[in-house]
Parts: C-alpha cells; structure tokens; sequence
C-alpha cells in the first residue's frame, strides 16, 4: 500500500513527467514550423489581410446599420402622438403669453433691438477712429516732406 508520504511524490512525479511531455510535444511543433516558416508566414499573412479586410466591412456596415437604426427611431419620435402633444402645449403655452403679456415681450424685443444697435454703434465708432488716425499719420507724413530739416 502506498502511504501519504508516496501521494505526494506521485503528483510530483506525474506534473514533471507533464511538463516533459509538453516539452516534447513544444519541440516537436517547433521543428515542424522551422520547416515550414516561409510557407506558412505567409498564409497566415494572407489570411490576418483577409480578416482585417472582413473585419473593417463588418464595422462600416454596422455603422450604417446603427445609423438607419437611429434615423428610424429619432423619425418615429418626431412624428409621435406624444411629441406632438408636448409641442401643441407649449405653442399654446407661448401664445398665451404673448397675448397676456404683451409688455414683457415687447420689454424683451426691445433689450435685444438696443444690444444689437449699441453693438453697431461701437463698430461705426473704432472703425472712425481708425480711419482718423489714419488721416492723421497721412496728413504728417505730407506735412514732413515739405520741410528742408
């Protein structure tokens, strides 16, 4: 009978003999692939091209595939009973407030009308500034060439 002690030189035993084994079969493979390097090198070239190729097909065509499958949803969605209804109510909510409220709307209007106009005014300003100054260097400059100095 084998005792506990012997278990435990069997698994030992039965891991290295694997090990060997693997090794063996390793060196097996490598003979075989050294010998076949150039051939198979570049089949497995050609099929990594083929693949990349595949790969890169697959990935645009689920691209168009995501965006039809978006479009569709985002057209079905804009043409819903439900968005409809919350656009309706919104309009009417806007339009109420127009016809109640005219003076706010008009105060709005009215702020916005006077920031555009000041900001063309500022424009007209710096570009009469410039354009002075301008006139100004010409006209020193004409002075200078009569001068004798």
């Amino acid at each position: 009978m084998i005792a506990l002690i012997q278990l435990g030189d069997v698994a030992i035993g039965a891991a290295v003999r694997a090990g060997e084994k693997s090794a063996d079969k390793l060196s097996a493979f490598r003979s075989r692939f050294d010998q076949d390097t150039l051939r198979t090198a570049a089949e497995v070239w050609a099929r990594w091209t083929v693949l990349a190729e595949r790969g890169a097909a697959e990935r645009e065509r689920g691209k168009r595939g995501a965006q039809r499958a978006v479009d569709a949803a985002v057209d079905r969605l804009a043409h819903s009973g439900l968005v409809e209804r919350l656009v309706d109510a919104q309009l009417e909510r806007v339009l109420s407030l127009l016809e109640n409220e005219p003076d706010r709307v008009r105060g709005l209007i009215r702020g916005q009308r006077e920031s555009i106009v000041g900001e063309a005014v500022g424009r007209v300003r710096s570009g009469a500034a410039a354009g002075d100054s301008a006139v100004d260097r010409l006209t020193l400059r004409m002075s200078r060439r009569g001068d004798p100095s």
